[in-house]
């Protein structure tokens, strides 16, 4: 019986999982625990393989591994000004009463504090947003899920189920990278779901915020293409090439430390 393309990405996730749980994996293992064949699980592994999430080895596979991830408290240090500027500037497009979506990184996070007294329900894959208020005005949802340590971002299955479930009225996404010609990127596959699946649920605007050194960047996976993003809230230290690019496509772009357009 030939599965639908829900079935076989479900079964692909569940793979990578298995990949991240026990660092290598073989095919006649990951056969046995899918109850699937082990021919089928050899077309998963070239699939993912072609986009560089695996490499293989006779008889198995193993996840690529990023290196040198910055963990989380690092980054916070890095455009501190910047990232707090942005912050307050995509806080006050969030309506009172609304329901919002705040991706993962510490760009996003910076928006917390600035809501002020509005009340609002934000759900995040952010596993450091508890951290960064005691607003009783604001209800929190964490989406759960498998914790990326030294990121402190939520991810895999549970975590895209959650999403799933919910709508937002807005969404407020951070990225490794933005390019006119590659979209939005990250290094990590499963944050790439993630942003699919809450591009589809949201019904609002999707807002896109990253200092300025991210833009003109490309990492392995792309999350959204560039007319998923309604807003780019970002700062004036981003070169004026890739940012003329972006307008060129028709990117809406504003300047968090100075509140104009480009």
């Amino acid at each position: 019986m030939k599965q639908s393309k829900k079935q076989i990405e479900e079964r692909r996730r569940n793979l990578i999982t298995l990949l991240q749980e026990h660092s290598s994996c073989r095919v006649s293992f990951l056969s046995d625990i899918l109850q699937v064949s082990e021919l089928t699980i050899r077309r998963d592994l070239e699939e993912l393989e072609k986009e560089h999430v695996i490499e293989r080895f006779h008889g198995g596979a193993r996840l690529i591994q990023i290196g040198n991830e910055q963990p989380a408290d690092a980054k916070k240090l890095d455009y501190s000004v910047e990232k707090d500027l942005i912050g307050k500037a995509a806080a006050a497009l969030v309506p009172n009463n609304s329901t919002i979506f705040l991706g993962s990184g510490t760009t996003t996070l910076s928006i917390i504090k600035h809501l002020g007294n509005k009340r609002v329900t934000i759900v995040t894959n952010n596993a450091l947003a508890p951290t960064c208020t005691e607003n009783e005005h604001i209800t929190l949802i964490l989406c759960g899920g498998e914790c990326r340590l030294k990121a402190k971002s939520l991810i895999g299955p549970y975590t895209e189920h959650v999403i799933n479930s919910i709508f937002v009225d807005m969404a407020f996404l951070g990225a490794n990278g933005i390019d006119a010609v590659n979209g939005v990127t990250t290094n990590i596959y499963q944050e790439a779901k993630i942003y699919e699946n809450i591009a589809r649920n949201c019904t609002g605007k999707i807002v896109l915020v990253a200092t300025g050194n991210k833009l003109g960047k490309t990492y392995t996976f792309k999350s959204l293409d560039l007319n998923a993003i309604d807003l780019l809230i970002t700062d004036s230290t981003a070169d004026r090439n890739p940012l003329s690019d972006l307008k060129a496509e028709g990117m809406q772009v504003c300047f968090a430390d100075s509140l104009s357009s480009l």
